[in-house]
């Protein structure tokens, strides 16, 4: 195999190897049943003491 064909390999396997990455964790983001859990997580970023000053 040359060096072009390894070349090939990698880059086609690499964006499908992301692409699907992608998908996965926004599928499993997204769900409906993780709303709860993504609600709490953006809440839960600022505390009342991390506000700015009025």
């Amino acid at each position: 195999m040359t060096h072009e064909t390894f070349v090939f390999i990698a880059k086609t396997f690499g964006l499908f190897y992301l692409m699907g990455f992608f998908l996965i964790v926004v599928i499993v983001t997204c769900r409906p049943s993780r709303r709860a859990a993504a609600d709490h997580a953006a809440r839960s970023i600022l505390t009342e003491e991390d506000r700015p000053c009025p």
